[in-house]
């Protein structure tokens, strides 16, 4: 089996339906992040764009901040994933996690290698109830620019406890196969690695990609 595929910042209702017609698994949507980046989208943009996704593809919304102000966004909009992306607390987590599950929102807590103590903070956030962690050089100070994935800090990661732990950085068509390879994860987290330029998705890209993880020579462990 190859691994979850989750596409993240689009912006377009066609960037969204190519995804879904050639195979994501979850669509991620960046609404009302706390600092300026291009994909930051609104919370009426986002609803209009999550009518072109059909189940069985997921929705996730990446955003960060305030947990009051989290949780009635997650609950306006009804996405199936919130990933928080910024400063989040435990408390903060717990607080989300706590007021989400009635309503089958998950919880995605994104975790950065330069954090100090990572594999015991992965292990807290996991003791709470956060649903799945994602390890991302894209920091909230470097939101834009980005980086590579940290294979090492990932691994460590991914060691550390049971919940699934999600892989971005630099993810795109070229390395995908060494990159999974290498660290086996359950689920892969790509955004400029498939895009044109910031929100304007390639199609191209996402192509190959998906060719490439259903030929079977992308697995999964």
């Amino acid at each position: 089996m190859r691994p979850i595929v989750k596409i993240c910042g689009l912006m377009r209702v066609e960037d969204v339906l190519t995804c879904v017609l050639h195979g994501a698994d979850i669509i991620g949507f960046v609404v009302d992040y706390p600092r300026p980046v291009p994909w930051n989208i609104s919370a009426e943009s986002v609803m209009e764009l999550m009518k072109a996704v059909s189940k069985p593809v997921e929705t996730c919304i990446v955003t960060g901040g305030d947990s009051e102000r989290i949780i009635k966004l997650a609950l306006k909009t009804k996405p199936d994933y919130i990933q928080l992306h910024y400063g989040e607390t435990l408390e903060d987590a717990t607080s989300i996690v706590d007021n989400l599950r009635k309503y089958n929102i998950k919880v995605i807590k994104s975790l950065f290698p330069d954090m100090a103590d990572l594999e015991k903070m992965a292990r807290q956030f996991e003791s709470v109830g956060v649903y799945a962690l994602l390890l991302d050089p894209r920091t909230p100070d470097n939101a834009v620019n980005g980086g590579d994935a940290n294979f090492a800090a990932y691994i460590k990661i991914k060691c550390a406890v049971k919940c699934p732990v999600i892989l971005a950085g630099g993810i795109n068509p070229g390395n995908v196969e060494e990159t999974v390879r290498q660290t086996r994860p359950p689920v892969i987290d790509l955004m400029t690695g498939v895009e044109h330029s910031p929100g304007i998705k390639d199609g191209e890209k996402i192509v190959t990609l998906f060719k490439l993880l259903f030929d079977g020579s992308v697995q999964q462990p």
